[in-house]
């Protein structure tokens, strides 16, 4: 999977290194970071919520999160 991340990541790096302004880069490296937090925030957010659906405890989507805590999946279902 991370393999498959590599392309993307490659292209906004590109993308954001051909900014000749070094203030323009600063602030546009800033929004692609915040962006990207974002979203991937939201995607979690949204998966933690759809295992929960499911009918998944805490405990087990904390387990599929990498090993976070029952608490910590549950705020990530809420986006905290």
């Amino acid at each position: 999977m991370t393999e498959t991340l590599d392309t993307p990541i490659a292209q906004l790096s590109e993308i954001v290194n051909a900014i000749s302004d070094p203030g323009d880069l600063y602030r546009v490296s800033r929004e692609v970071e915040v962006r990207v937090t974002s979203a991937m925030r939201a995607a979690r957010q949204t998966r933690a919520q759809q295992l929960k659906d499911q009918g998944l405890t805490w405990r087990q989507i904390g387990e599929l999160m990498g090993g976070v805590s029952a608490q910590r999946a549950e705020q990530i279902s809420r986006g905290v």
